[in-house]
């Protein structure tokens, strides 16, 4: 949209220059801050764009760059205006075209802020989830895990959390949060939330060419750098070219549910205007 819009604002300033009206009247009750030919600058014009706040030396460059930005825009407008014949300056059928659209598009975003339901219920998103798995198939590993990060020094600490973080442990969250608050430097609880396995291995100095079977060979990973020990325990894992898994994908589905009410909504409205249209005798082939 706003691609559009900037696109629609260049043929505005195109066109109206080729009818003069560019050209600023001068105003002898204002400020001048410049002038191309004819065309004139006033502080006026420039009302707005230093944020409130903005440290005296930032807003003298601020005016400054838009000063000459706005003086060099001019001086090549000028020059093109001189080489460009008539025609090619006659913006008229593709602002026509544009303005036509924008009114269109201005008018289907009201009627689907009026209209569309933007309830979706978790039975919705699981029914799509479950006919279209095949479109939520993994590019990379994901991970529940925790983390913990311990000085290299602190071996009683990293003792600790490695009787915590055992495979085969039931974790004591109360007790294991209490110890991170106290004798960590970092630490990372993802037991219910999926992890991208790169994220991890950002945070961990985790090397591997087979993230397959490092995952499934590491259930408690346990590594040092020159200061750190990071330990991970690797809680589940569904590797690259898997299907993701529903609660990493919720709000995705509810984005394209939406997206397909929106897109039927304009169709059935566009039906039923073109019917009524017919049958109203609004409309006539020659």
């Amino acid at each position: 949209m706003r691609c559009k819009i900037f696109l629609f604002s260049c043929l505005m300033i195109l066109c109206f220059a080729g009818c003069n009206y560019i050209k600023k009247k001068f105003r002898p009750d204002e400020t001048i801050l410049a002038r191309v030919h004819d065309d004139y600058l006033y502080s006026s014009d420039i009302k707005g764009i230093v944020p409130e706040g903005t440290p005296r030396e930032d807003s003298i460059l601020i005016v400054k760059n838009f000063i000459e930005n706005w003086v060099r825009n001019r001086v090549e407008l000028h020059h093109a205006e001189k080489n460009l014949s008539a025609d090619e300056k006659n913006f008229k059928e593709q602002l026509d075209d544009y303005r036509n659209s924008l009114i269109i598009y201005t008018y289907e975003s009201h009627l689907i802020r009026q209209k569309l339901d933007t309830m979706v219920s978790i039975e919705e998103i699981e029914d799509y989830y479950r006919k279209n798995k095949q479109n939520f198939v993994l590019r990379e590993p994901i991970v529940k895990m925790i983390y913990v990060k311990i000085s290299k020094d602190s071996l009683r600490a990293a003792q600790l959390a490695r009787k915590f973080l055992q495979p085969d442990t039931i974790l004591d969250y109360d007790a294991f949060e209490r110890f991170c608050f106290t004798r960590t430097s970092d630490y990372y609880i993802s037991i219910n939330n999926w992890f991208l396995f790169r994220d991890l291995q950002n945070m961990a100095p985790i090397t591997t060419f087979n993230e397959e079977l490092f995952l499934k060979n590491n259930r408690l990973i346990d590594l040092t750098d020159d200061q750190w020990r990071y330990l991970v325990r690797i809680y589940a894992y569904v590797t690259k070219d898997g299907i993701s898994p529903l609660s990493m994908e919720m709000e995705n589905i509810k984005n394209i549910i939406l997206n397909t009410r929106k897109q039927e909504l304009i169709r059935n409205m566009r039906e039923n205007l073109y019917e009524k249209a017919l049958k109203s005798d609004d409309i006539e082939f020659y």
